[in-house]
């Protein structure tokens, strides 16, 4: 009985390179598939941007000031004849004296609280509404600053923008949303960052 002759290298040698060629062949084809797949659940397209968090109406107007916080709340809970002080680059209530940004002093009787700049803030301005972007902050600071000791009273739909000393420097407009009895208030604080 004859026996089949044993395969010569040169025939090994092409199964091994088909086999080889088959196996490169199906895992790019699977790398694509999961491209695809990746792409797909992305639901975007290389060129677009990453959706981001919305921000406020003020916030959207503005034009080149990065928000670093939106509408933050703020409650004001003291008693009467007390201070509180604020820090705005957090923003943070309950904050120590020499590093806040706003002086929150609660009156006894029929006078409304009043708010004034601490000092870690470098300028600030009262304004009639809480209806303001970046660059109307910019504008009250610049023409109807504040002056040493200055004070504003604290009253339902209006605001006070606060430019900080922090390094980076912060621009925020503190909107005042409710006032309740002697040492009670409800503000909303939205940040910019700050750039000359």
């Amino acid at each position: 009985m004859d026996e089949p002759a044993p395969a010569t290298p040169r025939k090994q040698g092409r199964k091994l390179a088909l086999t080889a060629l088959a196996i490169s062949l199906l895992a790019l084809a699977g790398s694509g598939a999961v491209a695809v797949l990746l792409y797909r659940l992305n639901g975007s397209d290389p060129g677009s941007t990453a959706p981001q968090r919305p921000q406020s109406v003020a916030a959207q107007a503005t034009t080149g000031l990065p928000v670093t916080y939106a509408k933050e709340p703020l409650d004001i809970r003291i008693g009467c004849a007390a201070l509180v002080y604020l820090d705005l680059d957090e923003p943070r209530a309950g904050a120590a004296q020499q590093t806040s940004d706003l002086r929150y002093d609660s009156k006894c009787g029929n006078n409304p609280a009043q708010l004034s700049l601490g000092p870690g803030a470098t300028s600030g301005a009262g304004v009639a509404t809480a209806d303001l972007n970046a660059d109307d902050c910019r504008r009250a600071i610049r023409n109807g600053p504040l002056g040493p000791g200055a004070q504003v009273p604290v009253k339902k739909g209006s605001a006070i923008c606060v430019l900080t000393a922090a390094q980076p420097a912060k621009l925020v407009l503190v909107e005042i949303t409710d006032v309740g009895a002697t040492g009670t208030a409800g503000l909303r604080a939205t940040s910019w960052l700050a750039r000359d």
